[in-house]
C-alpha cells in the first residue's frame, strides 16, 4: 500500500512490514514516523532517502525481535550524519513491552525466540546488537500527534495500535492481520486478551484502513466478516 504519505518496506526473513508514515510536510523535508523497523536497516534507510523523508519518531507496536532488530543500525545512521545534522528520532513503545529494550533485552528475546523456534536461540545471539531503552513509554489513550495510542494486549502484554483518526489509518502490529491475528503461544501471549482486543478493533469504523505487522493492508469492515 502506497500513497503520498505512507509507504511499506518488507524486511527480514518473516517479512515484517516496516511502515513509513509522513502525515505532514515541513518545507523541503518530510518528517515521518518509522513503525516497526524489524530488520534490514540499510533497506529502510535507502527507502527513506529515496522518499526524502526523515524519521522524527520510531514507534514499536510491540517488542518482538522481528519488529525492532533494525533499531541499532537505524539510530547509528543518525550518529554518522546519514540524514544530515538532524537529531535522532525518539523511540516509543508501550510500558508493558519496555523490557524488550535496554540492558536486559537479550535474555528476553532469547526466551521468546526459543519458544518460537523449538528451543534454539542461537539465531538471535548471532544477530544481536545492544538496543537502547525507549525514550517514550506509552499508556492507553496517550496521544502523539496525529496518533492516539490504543493498548491492545494479547500478542504481547504491551501490544499497541497507533490510530490516526483524521486520516482513518490504523497500524495494528501483530494484533490484527488480513483475515487473521497474532499468535498467543509465546511468552506473555494471552488468547483471551487478544480476542478482547480484536473485538475492540473490529468495533471501530468500517472504513478505517488497517496497516498490519505482516501481510497486506485491509480495512476494519473487511475484518468484521
Amino acid at each position: 500500500m502506497k500513497s503520498k504519505k505512507i509507504d511499506c518496506v518488507q524486511v527480514g526473513a518473516i517479512e515484517t512490514n516496516c511502515w513509513l508514515y509522513a502525515p505532514e510536510e515541513n518545507g523541503n523535508t518530510r518528517f515521518c514516523f518509522v513503525i516497526d523497523p524489524g530488520d534490514e536497516a540499510a533497506l529502510i534507510i535507502s527507502r527513506l532517502r529515496e522518499l526524502n523523508w526523515v524519521p522524527r519518531y520510531i514507534l514499536l507496536t510491540h517488542g518482538h525481535f522481528d519488529h525492532l532488530m533494525a533499531l541499532p543500525d537505524l539510530l547509528e545512521a543518525f550518529e554518522k550524519g546519514v540524514f544530515g545534522a538532524i537529531e535522532a528520532p525518539k523511540m516509543g513503545v508501550h510500558r508493558m513491552d519496555a523490557h524488550y529494550l535496554g540492558k536486559d533485552a537479550l535474555s528476553i528475546h532469547k526466551e521468546s525466540f526459543a519458544a518460537a523456534s523449538g528451543g534454539n536461540s542461537s539465531y538471535i545471539e548471532t544477530l544481536w546488537k545492544p538496543i537502547k531503552e525507549a525514550d517514550i513509554l506509552f499508556e492507553e489513550g496517550d496521544t502523539l500527534s496525529p496518533f492516539k495510542v490504543l493498548h491492545v494486549p494479547g500478542h504481547t502484554p504491551g501490544s499497541t495500535a497507533f490510530y490516526d483518526e483524521n486520516s482513518g489509518i490504523l497500524f495494528t502490529g501483530d494484533t490484527l492481520f488480513q483475515g487473521s491475528w497474532g499468535r498467543t503461544d509465546l511468552p506473555g501471549g494471552n488468547e483471551a486478551l487478544i480476542q478482547q482486543s480484536l473485538k475492540r478493533l473490529r468495533s471501530m469504523k468500517e472504513e478505517i484502513v488497517v496497516c498490519p505487522g505482516h501481510g497486506p493492508a485491509t480495512t476494519i469492515g473487511e475484518e468484521r466478516n
